[in-house]
């Protein structure tokens, strides 16, 4: 955004506590001596989100600032019309991540260190993944996904599996990305997993074996996935 300042507040109790007078006469005038605010037709601001465009139209005329009201971005071909922050974060975690691509312009993304897993992947189903610890992203539903994965300035083809591993039963959250075709020590390093497409839900199987025939399978339709879309967008 070629942005000259970020400024980016922690969201404390006692921040969250503050009046919509107190939020902008103290924070957005005096502390940061603002002249021009844009916002949405539906912004709320201030305790409990009293504060309304309403109200921010009298602050305008009382504090001297300007007030300019941003008109709804459209979403292309999507007849529900308009994108915002709360339809994204619902696609999210129903799975629909192919669906929040168009809003968001990209992927939805995650990134987390890589840590020691449960040294199961590679032993015991020939598929080793890498186990993510999250930080406090909004994590898909879970279940299976085609994705691609960004280590420094590399990009890899992958399958993640999100959820508690039923097959194990040891009902342990977990992110394991399988990286196609990697045969890297990456432990400690920090990853970036973009969720393509959800191929399935997180099942249980009766054995080890049918479960690594499943990832097989599963990992012949992450490729065709990602044949499709993201290598055809390259």
């Amino acid at each position: 955004m070629d942005l000259d300042v970020l400024i980016v507040i922690p969201f404390t109790r006692e921040f969250a506590a503050l009046s919509p007078r107190a939020f902008v006469e103290d924070v957005l005038i005096r502390r940061l001596g603002m002249v021009a605010i844009v916002v949405g037709n539906d912004y709320t601001f201030g305790r409990n989100r009293e504060g309304t465009v309403g109200m921010l139209k009298t602050f305008a005329e009382l504090f001297d600032f300007e007030l300019v009201l941003a008109d709804w971005i459209g979403a292309n071909r999507d007849p529900e019309g308009r994108i915002s922050s709360t339809r994204i974060r619902d696609l999210v975690l129903e799975g629909n991540v192919h669906e929040a691509q168009p809003l968001l312009g990209r992927y939805y993304q995650v990134r987390g260190t890589v840590a020691t897993g449960r040294d199961r992947g590679g032993k015991l189903l020939g598929f080793p993944t890498a186990n993510i610890t999250l930080q406090d992203e909004l994590c898909p539903k879970t279940g299976v996904y085609a994705v691609t994965v960004e280590s420094g300035s590399e990009s890899f083809d992958g399958v993640a599996n999100i959820g508690y591993s039923p097959t194990f039963d040891d009902h342990l959250f977990t992110v394991e990305v399988h990286i196609l075709d990697f045969d890297r020590n990456i432990y400690g390093h920090t990853i970036r997993v973009n969720f393509i497409k959800r191929i399935r839900d997180e099942l249980k199987f009766s054995s080890i074996s049918d479960l690594s025939d499943q990832i097989k399978r599963d990992v012949i339709e992450a490729r065709g996935i990602l044949a499709e879309t993201v290598h055809f967008k390259r």
